[in-house]
């Protein structure tokens, strides 16, 4: 059985209460029906990419996402901000170009050749710091942001509390929280034969040999393979560790990122696990492989 997502807020947690909230608007063109999501002020509308439709209940990959309203409790009214911030107006942001990937959650080079696959790409992340300099590995414990890992092939939002480690056995990517009870890998395979089909029965009978069970648990179907997203979930028995799986495609290449929460975790760690899956996006870049 798939898993059962909630259309309150398009899917996504509620935003601190008292805190500014900035409010976005997608459609889903399948049902025709608009969904409005809250978000916390300091995550920007490009972190809407999954949405729960409020008309169908179903999850659906927003193409582009139109920001609506920046809310201010503190004023009062709740009139929106934009009314008191003379040049702020209403933008529709094509997620494709937005730049910055941010959380699910409320805890939230020079030259002109392309930088080898899987190279890092300096970009702006919280508090004005650069990826690869000092915030790169994510926040410090207690921070209350994500910081941004963009590079050639893929990017995702690294939590407060998780850094980045060596990546091993032919993976592109690896990350663990600082206390070590949760990790994150992601491989790049290249292989445009391998269709879709294929490559989820594979990777079902990968997990299954690794945790003892494996099902799809969320699948958000698309007319291409690129904008298809599945979740895969092991059954995981009391006291076992906590294994999940998201799939992606983009162009010739597969995307298998795996997250491990181990029994003792916090539920930031948890939480932090959701973050990674629910900003990954691949980019399918040209490159080695």
């Amino acid at each position: 059985m798939e898993r059962d997502l909630s259309p309150e807020n398009g899917g996504f947690p509620e935003p601190p209460a008292g805190g500014v909230v900035r409010g976005v608007r997608a459609q889903h063109e399948a049902c025709g029906r608009a969904t409005r999501v809250r978000l916390p002020v300091h995550l920007p509308a490009g972190a809407v990419r999954r949405v729960v439709c409020q008309g169908c209940a179903r999850a659906f990959e927003t193409p582009e996402v139109e920001e609506v309203e920046l809310l201010d409790p503190a004023k009062g009214d709740g009139a929106p901000v934009e009314a008191r911030r003379p040049g702020w107006h209403y933008l529709s942001i094509p997620v494709a170009a937005v730049a910055v990937i941010a959380g699910l959650m409320a805890i939230q080079g020079g030259g002109d050749e392309e930088p080898p696959f899987g190279a890092a790409v300096p970009t702006e992340v919280a508090d004005g710091q650069r990826a690869g300099g000092p915030a790169a590995g994510g926040a410090k414990e207690g921070g209350g942001a994500a910081n941004l890992v963009r590079e050639s092939s893929f990017s995702l939002a690294l939590p407060s509390g998780w850094k980045r480690t060596p990546a091993q056995d032919g993976a592109t990517f690896a990350a663990a929280t600082h206390a070590g009870h949760a990790d994150a890998t992601l491989w790049v395979e290249r292989d445009p034969g391998l269709s879709l089909i294929e490559f989820e029965a594979r990777s079902l009978d990968q997990l299954k040999a690794l945790a003892g069970s494996a099902r799809v648990v969320e699948r958000v179907a698309a007319p291409t393979p690129e904008a298809t997203i599945l979740r895969l979930a092991a059954d995981a028995p009391a006291g076992s560790p906590a294994y999940e799986v998201t799939l992606r495609s983009a162009g010739p290449y597969r995307y298998y990122l795996a997250t491990t929460v181990e029994p003792g975790a916090s539920a930031k760690a948890t939480e932090g696990a959701e973050l990674i899956h629910g900003s990954f996006v691949p980019s399918g870049a040209t490159g080695k492989g």
